[in-house]
């Protein structure tokens, strides 16, 4: 299903339900972008889209055949700093693959990546709000595996915050920008 909008596809089960731990919400943006739902999908639905649009992320390296929807599989190469490239070693977050897991066109995507002891979950919900806009939001919620999953993202809430809140600001400039054109 590489590039295409095939009918409305149903949460992979195990996205919801893994082990016994509960989400614990580490970011949440919203705002009201000026383009259809469509073009914001278009956007944050495809790993290589997602990733021309925030200025940090060098590459985007498929590890499957589809680019899109349930099963699209990718790495974000990022330009970090030493200390964060450090980091992410350290929490084994430096090869990370990111995997789809939820796919409903024009409405939800939600990506999951495991590291740092945690299953990490982008959710992007979009909602039309009148011609030509839409509201997007964005939660970055984990579910904690072990003790480093627990303690981690809530000593690094406010950078993980900011960085959720960069990327966020860049994807909507990036399709505001492309649909003013």
């Amino acid at each position: 299903m590489a590039d295409s909008d095939a009918g409305s596809r149903r949460p992979d089960p195990r996205a919801v339900a893994v082990g016994d731990t509960e989400p614990v919400l580490v970011a949440r943006m919203i705002d009201t972008i000026d383009a259809g739902p469509e073009a914001v999908f278009a956007t944050v639905a495809h790993g290589g889209r997602h990733g021309a649009a925030i200025p940090e992320v060098e590459s985007v390296d498929f590890v499957s055949d589809e680019t899109m929807g349930l099963g699209a599989q990718f790495r974000e190469n990022r330009d970090w700093t030493p200390v964060q490239v450090l980091f992410a070693k350290f929490a084994r977050l430096h090869r990370n693959v990111v995997s789809c897991i939820e796919y409903e066109p024009h409405r939800r995507v939600r990506y999951m990546s495991n590291g740092a002891g945690a299953l990490w979950h982008s959710i992007y919900t979009l909602t039309p709000v009148g011609e030509g806009r839409t509201r997007l939001e964005l939660r970055l919620e984990i579910r904690p595996k072990n003790l480093l999953g627990r303690w981690l993202p809530q000593l690094l809430k406010a950078p993980l915050q900011a960085s959720t809140e960069n990327d966020f600001t860049a994807i909507k400039r990036h399709i505001e920008d492309k649909n003013s054109s």
